[in-house]
């Protein structure tokens, strides 16, 4: 009988392969630990960017909720303005605070010599400088450089938009009987959301119908220039505007820092009335619509311009030295009677203009003006005449002004 085996107490191997084999098993462990710290890691970068993403959006939403607030309370704000510079800085102030721009500049179109033209009437930064507020759009004086600009004219109603290494640019219309009127030039770090967009195009169309009943308030309606209703008002800051120059001369002050005078000056069409008798109302109207124009084309876009009525218009001139104001309107006497009126052909203007003494009434002012335009009249037409100058020559007598001193009285009490 056969002896049975002896049990097995265990498996013995070599020592090269037990090292192999626990070198083996060291290496899938670390391998394993390694992929799921990948996964670890991968699933943690994914947490991570949800939760930026959604941060990012719940800030835009806010910053969206912001803008769009604001621009709210900025069109509730121009309901409560009156005078047209004030319209036109809160309107720009508006938009540049509610997108926190870098700087927003508005621009108004006009056309000379059958060219396009833009002028900047005013600008607002981010640090919350500004200036150049014109309420006038005339005096345009540079073409459309700006592609971008000249794209944005073209574009009609639309938005323009464009990205490039400053940032974000956008040009939004201002519509004027369906005609781009001015451009509202936006400069931004960052882009603006589709609907804050959206949210200024608004703001926009509110200002465009604030405009246009300014305008049915304040404007002759066939001549587009300021009306009568409109002279007092800006006859008080032309006044400041006189009153700050003669305290400043009494100062005796560098003849460099004096500010120059401010003048009020009359424009009466010759022989206005033979015109409507001969070619009829209609070319007479014609006439008058020209003369604006050449009014716009030769004075600044500081300068007021009025239709007083019939063939009577009114200038007031700010800042003007002595020496030249003359000549200012001798230029514009020479282009209305160089000028091609359709059907009537030559047509010419007198003028008469006084310098704006702050102690007297307007009333008195326009008479000294006007005792200048019909002292013209008298003699020959056709020609600028300054009431300074005639009561020097002892041509006419002057109106005496409130002393100083009782000017200063007058203040005291």
């Amino acid at each position: 009988m056969m002896a049975s085996p002896a049990p097995r107490r265990g498996c013995t191997l070599a020592p090269k392969n037990r090292n192999f084999l626990i070198t083996a098993a060291r290496s899938r462990s670390r391998r394993g630990v390694r992929a799921r710290r990948r996964r670890i890691n991968s699933l943690m970068m994914a947490i991570r960017c949800r939760n930026t993403k959604d941060l990012w959006k719940t800030r835009m939403r806010t910053r969206t909720g912001d803008s769009l607030l604001a621009l709210l309370k900025a069109a509730q704000h121009l309901t409560s303005l009156h005078a047209r510079e004030t319209l036109l800085r809160a309107f720009c102030v508006g938009v540049q605070r509610a997108l926190r721009a870098e700087r927003c500049e508005l621009r108004v179109l006009g056309v000379g010599l059958g060219r396009r033209q833009l002028k900047s009437i005013g600008w607002r930064n981010k640090a919350g400088a500004g200036g150049d507020w014109d309420d006038a759009v005339d005096g345009l004086d540079g073409q459309v450089q700006d592609v971008f600009l000249a794209q944005a004219i073209d574009n009609g109603a639309s938005v323009t938009r464009v990205h490039d290494a400053d940032g974000w640019r956008m040009a939004f219309p201002v519509l004027h009987a369906g005609r781009v009127r001015s451009i509202l030039d936006v400069h931004a770090t960052t882009a603006i959301a589709a609907v804050t967009v959206d949210g200024v195009r608004a703001y926009v169309h509110c200002f465009e119908r604030l405009m246009a009943h300014w305008d049915y308030a304040n404007l002759d309606t066939l001549t587009g220039l300021l009306n009568r209703k409109t002279f007092d008002e800006q006859f008080d800051q032309l006044i400041a505007v006189a009153e700050r120059a003669r305290r400043q001369d009494g100062e005796r002050r560098e003849d460099s820092e004096l500010p120059s005078p401010a003048w009020l000056g009359i424009v009466d069409i010759d022989h206005f009335k033979h015109i409507n008798d001969t070619w009829g109302h209609l070319f007479g109207d014609e006439v008058l619509i020209r003369l604006a124009d050449c009014m716009r084309s030769a004075f600044r876009s500081s300068d007021k311009l009025f239709r007083f009525g019939g063939e009577e218009f009114v200038v007031m001139l700010r800042n003007v030295p002595a020496e030249t104001v003359s000549s200012i309107f001798e230029r514009f006497r020479i282009a209305v009677e160089t000028h091609d009126f359709p059907q009537v052909g030559t047509v010419t203007c007198s003028i008469g203009f006084a310098q704006v003494d702050d102690r007297l009434p307007p009333a008195e002012l326009l008479g000294r003006a006007d005792s200048a335009l019909y002292y013209g009249k008298e003699h020959g037409r056709n020609c600028v005449w300054a009431y300074e100058d005639l009561v020097a020559a002892g041509e006419l007598v002057s109106t005496t002004a409130t002393s100083s001193a009782q000017q200063d009285a007058d203040e005291y009490f």
